[in-house]
């Protein structure tokens, strides 16, 4: 042991160095490793940026969707309808309780909003990110989704399609909701 440690000694203490063809070999091989690094943490990061914006915006349409399918259950009737807006009498059915929902375009995509009153300014932006504005059609007490029931007596729905991309740039995170919401109050034949 006594012999080994000043071979070693006098092997640290030499002054030689490397040559610049092996630093600059070094600094290749490490430049290539780190760039591996770099892109795979950008990646991650990217997705997870990606499923975090498509998740909030989930998240914020189905608690609209909770609120409007109450306001639907507990009105009385829509008093007025187009394929962007839905205008919902309440309760006590005289007409001077209305809630509005509808779509409005912000940029290039649509964001959908619960106003009190008839008309569609101003209100709650309740969900954002929706791909269309026109999401609403009304079923009357004798229709279904394909044809007319005659002698039903099925309650009037409100039919609503949306498309939800939180992240316009790419299709595949699209998310779709078909829903008929029905008017619990609604007039049977």
């Amino acid at each position: 042991m006594a012999s080994i440690a000043p071979a070693l000694r006098l092997r640290l203490v030499r002054e030689e160095g490397v040559t610049l063809v092996e630093l600059l070999a070094v600094m290749i091989i490490l430049g290539l490793v780190l760039t591996g690094i770099v892109s795979l943490y950008l990646s991650g990061a990217n997705s997870q940026a990606t499923l975090s914006a498509s998740f909030q915006a989930q998240t914020a349409l189905h608690t609209a969707l909770d609120r409007m399918r109450k306001d639907v259950h507990l009105a009385c009737s829509q008093t007025a309808q187009s394929a962007t807006s839905v205008t919902l009498s309440e309760s006590p059915c005289d007409g001077t309780v209305l809630v509005t929902w509808c779509t409005r375009a912000n940029g290039t995509q649509y964001s959908l909003y619960r106003v009190s009153g008839s008309s569609c300014t101003g209100g709650t932006d309740a969900a954002d990110y929706l791909t269309g504005g026109s999401i609403f059609s009304y079923l009357a007490q004798n229709q279904t989704n394909t044809t007319p029931a005659t002698g039903s007596y099925a309650l009037p729905r409100l039919h609503i399609d949306l498309t939800l991309n939180a992240t316009p740039a790419t299709t595949v995170s699209s998310y779709r909701i078909v829903d008929d919401l029905v008017f619990v109050n609604g007039v049977r034949q």
